[in-house]
C-alpha cells in the first residue's frame, strides 16, 4: 500500500458533511477542553491553595499571555491551510516543501518571540499599571510562560499539521496525557514544593512540551509522505516560504490584534481593583471553556474548507458553512440555559464562597458571555471559512474591528459603568467582527462560484 493510499481515510472531499464535521470536531473539542483544563487547573489551584491575590496576579498577565501565545498559536496552526490544500489537490511534492519550510518558519517564530517577550515582561506589566501588591507574582508567572514559548510553538505546529490531514484523534490523546501530568505537577509544585505561582507556570509549559514531543514523534512515524525524498525538498524555498508567511502571519496577527483590545480591557479592569481582577480572571477561564465547542467546529470547518477548496468542491464549502452555523446556534441556546442556572457553581471552582464579591463578579460575567455565544457562532463560521479558503489576510480586518470594539467599550464605558461594561465588552466585540468578516465571506464565495461557471 502506498503512502498516499494510507491517508485516503482523512479526505474530506466526499461523504456526509455533518458527520465529517462532527467526527473531526469531536476529538478537537476534547483536546481543547483538555487544553483549557490546563488553565483552569492553574487558576483553581492558585485560587484555592494560595489566595485570591495570587489568582489576581495570574489574571493580570492573561491579556499579555493571550496576545503573545495566540500570535504563536495562530501562526503555527496556519500551516494547516497550505498543507490541507496541497493534500486535497493531491500535490505531494508541494506538500513536502510546505512542511519543510513550515518547520523553518516555526523555528524562527519560536526564537524571536521568546527572546523579545521574556526580556520585556517587566515593562509590559508596568505599562498595564499592574497593582504593586501583585506585581512580583505576575512578573514571575509571565517570564516562565514566555520562556516556554518554544514548547507552545512545537505543539501547535504539530497540531496544525494533524488538522490539515483531518487527524484530530491522536493530538487529543497526547493532550490528555499532558493534562493529567499538568494537574499532578500543579498540585505537587504549588501545594507540596510551595513554588507558588511559579509552580503553576512551570507545570503548564512542561506539560505542553510533553504534548508537543508526543505529537512530533507520531507525525514522524505515520506521515512519511511529509518528509523530503531529495535534497531539493529539504532546501529553503522562497516561493513556499512566501506562501506560508502569506497564510500563517495573517492568522497570527488576527489572533494578536484581537488581543490588543484585550490588553486595553485588562488595563481598565486592573483599575477596578483586586476583586474585579480575580472575578474577571475566573470568569474568563470559564468563558474559554464554554467557547471550546465553537472553536472545535471552526477548526473542523477550516480543514474541511481547505481540502474542498483544493479539490474545487465549492458546493461542499457552502453546505459546510450552513451545517456548522446550525450546530453552533443550537449549542449557544443550550449554553445560555445552563450558564444561567449553574453560574455560581462554576465560580466556586476558582474562589471560596466567602469571597462573595469575587463570586458575584464571576457569575455576572459568565451569564453575559452565554448570551453572546450566538454571535460568536456566526463570527467563527465565517472567519474559519475565509481562512480555510486561503484568504487569511482578510481575518486581520475582522481582528482590527474586534480590537476597535473592545477598546471602545473599555475606554468609553468601563469608567462609567464599572464591571457591567466589562461584561458587555464581549457582545460589542463579536458584533464588530461579524460586520466585517461576513460580507467578506459572501463576496469571496460568490466570486469563486462565478469563476467555476
Amino acid at each position: 500500500m502506498s503512502r498516499t493510499e494510507t491517508l485516503d481515510n482523512t479526505k474530506m472531499t466526499n461523504g456526509p458533511i455533518t458527520r465529517i464535521l462532527l467526527s473531526f470536531a469531536g476529538p478537537v473539542l476534547l483536546g481543547q477542553l483538555l487544553q483549557q483544563l490546563y488553565n483552569i487547573a492553574d487558576a483553581a489551584i492558585v485560587g484555592q491553595f494560595l489566595s485570591s491575590k495570587a489568582l489576581a496576579a495570574v489574571g493580570a498577565t492573561s491579556s499579555l499571555t493571550y496576545i503573545v501565545c495566540y500570535f504563536c498559536i495562530g501562526s503555527c496552526i496556519g500551516i494547516s491551510v497550505p498543507v490541507s490544500q496541497a493534500f486535497g489537490a493531491g500535490k505531494n511534492d508541494d506538500l513536502r516543501k510546505y512542511f519543510v519550510n513550515g518547520v523553518y518558519f516555526a523555528l524562527a517564530i519560536a526564537v524571536i518571540m521568546t527572546a523579545v517577550t521574556a526580556s520585556m515582561s517587566g515593562l509590559f506589566l508596568t505599562w498595564l499599571k499592574t497593582p504593586e501588591n501583585i506585581f512580583k507574582d505576575a512578573y514571575v508567572y509571565l517570564v516562565i510562560i514566555f520562556l516556554g514559548l518554544p514548547l507552545t510553538v512545537l505543539y501547535n505546529f504539530c497540531f496544525g499539521i494533524l488538522m490539515a490531514f483531518g487527524d484530530s484523534k491522536k493530538s487529543t490523546m497526547f493532550m490528555a496525557v499532558s493534562t493529567v501530568i499538568n494537574i499532578f505537577l500543579d498540585l505537587f509544585l504549588v501545594v507540596v514544593v510551595k513554588w507558588g505561582v511559579a509552580g503553576a507556570a512551570v507545570a503548564t509549559i512542561f506539560s505542553q512540551g510533553i504534548a508537543g514531543v508526543l505529537s512530533a514523534v507520531y507525525i514522524f512515524k505515520k506521515y512519511k509522505l511529509l518528509f523530503p525524498v531529495n535534497a531539493d525538498e529539504r532546501k529553503f524555498h522562497p516561493y513556499y516560504m512566501k506562501n506560508i508567511i502569506k497564510m500563517c502571519m495573517p492568522m497570527g496577527l488576527q489572533y494578536s490584534i484581537t488581543a490588543i483590545g484585550a490588553i486595553i480591557l485588562q488595563f481598565y479592569v486592573n483599575a477596578l481593583g483586586e476583586d474585579a481582577i480575580a472575578g474577571f480572571t475566573s470568569g474568563y477561564k470559564i468563558k474559554n471553556l464554554i467557547l471550546c465547542p465553537l472553536n472545535a467546529l471552526g477548526t473542523a470547518l477550516s480543514s474541511f474548507v481547505g481540502q474542498n477548496f483544493g479539490a474545487k468542491r465549492f458546493d461542499r464549502i457552502s453546505e459546510g458553512f450552513k451545517r456548522t452555523l446550525e450546530i453552533g446556534l443550537i449549542y449557544s441556546v443550550i449554553t445560555m440555559i445552563v450558564c444561567f442556572f449553574t453560574g455560581r457553581y462554576m465560580a466556586l471552582i476558582f474562589v471560596d464562597a466567602a469571597d462573595t464579591v469575587v463570586v458575584g463578579y464571576t457569575v455576572k460575567f459568565i451569564r453575559y458571555i452565554s448570551v453572546f455565544n450566538a454571535e460568536l457562532a456566526l463570527l467563527f463560521t465565517a472567519r474559519y471559512s475565509v481562512q480555510g479558503m486561503g484568504y487569511g489576510k482578510y481575518s486581520i480586518l475582522s481582528g482590527l474591528a474586534e480590537m476597535a470594539g473592545r477598546a471602545a467599550v473599555a475606554v468609553l464605558l468601563i469608567p462609567h459603568f464599572g464591571f457591567d461594561a466589562v461584561c458587555w465588552n464581549e457582545g460589542f466585540t463579536f458584533l464588530a467582527g461579524i460586520a466585517v468578516i461576513l460580507p467578506i465571506y459572501i463576496k469571496l464565495f460568490c466570486h469563486l462560484r462565478k469563476s467555476m461557471i
